[in-house]
């Protein structure tokens, strides 16, 4: 079930930071690379790593797709990937946590859907059994996955300080989603919940904020009148607050310039042009011209690869990874995808060392997650994911860290004035690091 491997080299870690959110540490992309992937797998191979003062050990887990994965993903469906299941279906597994207490994987999973409430089936109790069933899923998926696995048998055998955990993807992506070969990506959403159970005990470093106060960035001021507010927001500032990210480009911006109203947003790791209205008649007029079409959004991306055609429009379907939000995957429209286009029009081909890049515009005529990130890096879009993404790239977890972002910039904004009907025209230059 688990292979284990002595590595020479001395630690001083004594903590396991988070698997979700931390690039993996050296000593987890050693152990890559002194394990050998058996020929042919095709799946997500994790690595755990222990202290044992002199030296590590790295132990390994592996956990292969689906047999007879599509090979396009116009043969899958959202009931296809993501079946619901009955409580009595998940299997009952004993577990262990870093105090040693003992529970049932199906007792765990029950107090997960006790905080459901009880509801008549025609008056949301409907909505709440699918939920239920979508919940139940994913924690039979978590209790598979390769890492909660190896988590689980340090529990019930530890043999040093737990200082590494992740997982790497092996092989030829699924037709609907986005790996490549080699790549730490941090496990899967759905198992979370099961993570959260069994490190409890385990010295561990929660997912922290990006932004303190300490560390707030400058956000440089594009344009500003009595009505709406426009700025550079940088990247790694997420546009709202959140239950993480509780500073944001908003209530920094609120410290100084008062109440402001949310009218668009950008992804926490995409830098840009972002506006927001400063009163309630202006947040109406914005609102509506982004209903009305009437605005227009320019991104500058830096793509991994050498994009082939110099234009064109992208306009595959989007659904979120039920196992694994935000992430996205490409389904089609029949089978529960939604509706995406992005034109695209290439402004130079560079190619460094051996590594191309392409830097694009890109115009998203729809606003779906993570939509311009997904176009990019799907097989079936441009092919060439855009350099730094954690999600997506070739790059994955080890996207971060300070030396590395998403080279994605929202680069203009044309909209009109909520009050005077002027067309505002604001642009801010992409300024992306190399790496």
């Amino acid at each position: 079930m688990f292979d284990s491997l002595p590595l020479e080299i001395r630690s001083e870690r004594q903590i396991l930071p988070d698997p979700f959110t931390t690039a993996p540490t050296p000593e987890m992309l050693a152990a890559r690379a002194h394990f050998s992937v058996p020929a042919g797998f095709v799946g997500r191979a994790a690595v755990m790593i222990e202290n044992l003062g002199s030296h590590v050990l790295a132990s390994f887990c592996l956990e292969q797709t689906a047999s007879g994965m599509a090979t396009s993903y116009r043969d899958l469906s959202e009931a296809l990937l993501w079946p619901a299941l009955q409580l009595d279906e998940v299997p009952n597994m004993n577990f262990i946590n870093g105090h040693g207490q003992q529970g049932a994987s199906r007792a765990i999973l029950q107090t997960l859907l006790d905080e459901y409430p009880v509801k008549p089936y025609l008056q949301g109790g409907r909505e709440i059994q699918w939920r239920k069933g979508q919940l139940c899923r994913a924690f039979a998926e978590s209790m598979t996955d390769p890492a909660m696995r190896l988590l689980a048998e340090h529990n019930r055998n530890p043999k040093g300080a737990l200082i590494g955990l992740g997982e790497w993807w092996c092989g030829a992506s699924p037709a609907h989603e986005m790996r490549f070969d080699g790549t730490f990506y941090a496990p899967r959403a759905c198992t979370k919940f099961l993570y959260a159970w069994l490190v409890d005990g385990v010295p561990h470093e929660e997912a922290l904020p990006l932004v303190t106060e300490e560390t707030i960035p400058h956000i440089p001021v594009l344009y500003e009148d009595r009505d709406v507010i426009v700025v550079n927001k940088p990247t790694r500032l997420s546009s709202v607050p959140g239950i993480r990210e509780t500073i944001s480009c908003m209530s920094v911006l609120e410290r100084t310039k008062g109440q402001l109203f949310v009218v668009h947003r950008l992804d926490l790791d995409t830098s840009g042009v972002i506006a927001f209205a400063r009163n309630t008649r202006a947040l109406a007029a914005l609102n509506e011209a982004f209903r009305s079409d009437l605005v227009m959004k320019r991104y500058v991306a830096r793509l991994d690869g050498s994009v082939r055609a110099d234009r064109g429009t992208i306009t595959l379907p989007l659904s979120v990874n039920r196992l694994d939000r935000p992430r996205q995957c490409v389904l089609s429209e029949s089978a529960g995808g939604k509706a995406c286009a992005t034109d695209y029009e290439v402004i130079s081909r560079t190619s460094t060392c051996g590594r191309a890049t392409t830097l694009v515009n890109l115009y998203p005529a729809t606003g779906r997650t993570h939509q311009l990130r997904v176009h990019c890096a799907h097989a079936e879009g441009l092919g060439c994911p855009i350099d730094g993404d954690p999600f997506y790239s070739r790059l994955g977890l080890e996207g971060e860290s300070a030396d590395t972002r998403l080279c994605l910039h929202a680069a203009e904004l044309t909209l009109p004035h909520p009050a005077s009907g002027e067309i505002l025209h604001i642009e801010a230059p992409q300024d992306f690091p190399d790496f």
